[in-house]
């Protein structure tokens, strides 16, 4: 099978690009081609296909939002990318007559290469399967939060609420940019080409479909992890790790005063948080400020870390925490987590309880509670039998809820079932045909 992968970034900047890069080598490896379209970056990994990319809204190097120059034509390409962009319709158009892709697999889009994505891929006759890995299809803040707080105002319903509240960057201006282009895809019935979702939570799936999307097209398929611990592991130090970005969705600054507290726990005060993401982001700065004046001399950031140095970093920890304060989209912090064996503690929301509903590789504190993250991680760090049964209970949930072939298997399934469909629509439309004599 010929698989298109679309995704905004060919270079590993978040969860979806791992994800991207990890599924592309599990497809090429059973036999698969897979054929990426992306956008030209500096930062992008090598690729046969570069020459079908498309420019970026700014330079070639500013890859995020906050990072685009404010001239004149940067706005009008902005504006183009969240509504329609002929240059991808053309890109992605030539390089469908020269691949003939049998099916278009579809991550991030919106509003970097916008919904002509969608629209070259119908006019092309490319079955499209779109996998969903944050809210945008419901909510144009894509977080569904507001004020800190989880908000599903949105849903199903219009989408001015977020002009109203402001609910992209606090902003009326982004906010409108946000939701107008969602709605008048919407209206335009351009989702409507997209033959499956798929969705990596069961919340995800719940929202899409509170949201008018049909059942029969939202696949929940969980993602798979391929993080291998070190060999040998190393020994664990007294350290709790977050892994991922650093965001105020993360919880992050919940974590920082729960360590706070826990540090003044009898026997803990020797415990260290090492913070791993991108520590030049403007929440970071302002987390460091609160480490600084809390003087919390325990805390460490430790930047990006490659792959190996992530399963470095979990292996050789206590306890690993996803404070998330949004319903997250399964993170891949859990799963690597699990498989390098380090018990997860999370936020009491769907997605991150879902992932550790029937074992005892993890436990939950109550949303946004700091003091009850602090406990629960005390109770745990002072009982080390319950620590070393979680770790056994962690890897045997990796290696066999989100194993590798486990999710390629189902993947793959999914793909037979949406050019099959197609493949009959397209029988019957011929066989309806009236004869010509």
């Amino acid at each position: 099978m010929r698989v298109l992968v679309v995704n905004y970034r060919y270079f590993v900047s978040g969860g979806p690009e791992r994800y991207m890069f990890g599924v592309s080598e599990l497809l090429e490896r059973a036999g698969h081609e897979v054929v990426p379209f992306s956008i030209r970056y500096a930062q992008n990994l090598p690729s046969a296909w570069s020459g079908y990319f498309v420019s970026p809204i700014s330079g070639d190097d500013a890859v995020y939002f906050r990072e685009h120059s404010r001239t004149p034509r940067t706005v009008l390409k902005s504006l183009e990318r969240a509504f329609y962009s002929r240059e991808v319709y053309r890109s992605l158009t030539r390089l469908l007559r020269e691949v003939k892709p049998d099916i278009a697999f579809v991550l991030h889009y919106l509003r970097k290469l916008s919904p002509s994505v969608l629209v070259a891929l119908r006019d092309g006759g490319v079955p499209i399967v779109v996998r969903l890995s944050d809210f945008a299809m419901v909510c144009p803040q894509q977080h569904l939060v507001r004020d800190g707080r989880i908000c599903e105002v949105c849903v199903g319903r219009s989408m001015l609420p977020s002009v109203i509240h402001r609910c992209v960057q606090g902003s009326f201006v982004a906010s409108a940019v946000n939701a107008a282009p969602m709605t008048t895809a919407r209206r335009l019935r351009w989702f409507d080409a997209i033959d499956r979702f798929v969705a990596p939570s069961s919340v995800m799936r719940e929202k899409m479909i509170a949201g008018g999307y049909a059942a029969e097209r939202i696949v929940h398929l969980p993602t798979f992890v391929a993080l291998e611990p070190p060999d040998p592991t190393p020994e664990r130090l007294r350290r709790i790790v977050y892994v991922g970005r650093l965001e105020p969705i993360k919880g992050t600054d919940v974590l920082v005063e729960a360590f706070a507290a826990l540090g003044r726990e009898p026997d803990l005060g020797d415990v260290e948080l090492a913070i791993v993401g991108d520590d030049s982001t403007p929440h970071a700065l302002t987390l460091k400020d609160r480490v600084r004046a809390r003087r919390l001399e325990n805390v460490v950031f430790t930047g990006l870390l490659d792959e190996a140095g992530v399963a470095r970093m979990l292996s050789g920890s206590l306890l690993s925490v996803v404070p998330s304060v949004w319903n997250e989209n399964l993170p891949n912090s859990i799963l690597e987590s699990l498989a390098c064996g380090t018990p997860v503690v999370g936020s009491n929301v769907s997605s991150i309880a879902e992932a550790l509903q029937g074992s005892e590789a993890g436990t939950l504190f109550r949303l946004g509670d700091s003091a009850d993250l602090a406990r629960q991680l005390a109770l745990l760090l002072h009982d080390p039998p319950r620590l070393k049964a979680m770790s056994s209970d962690a890897q045997r949930s990796a290696t066999t809820r989100f194993s590798p072939s486990r999710h390629l298997d189902a993947l793959v399934g999914v793909f037979n079932e949406v050019t099959a469909l197609r493949q009959g629509r397209r029988c019957g439309a011929r066989a309806g045909r009236p004869s010509r004599t």
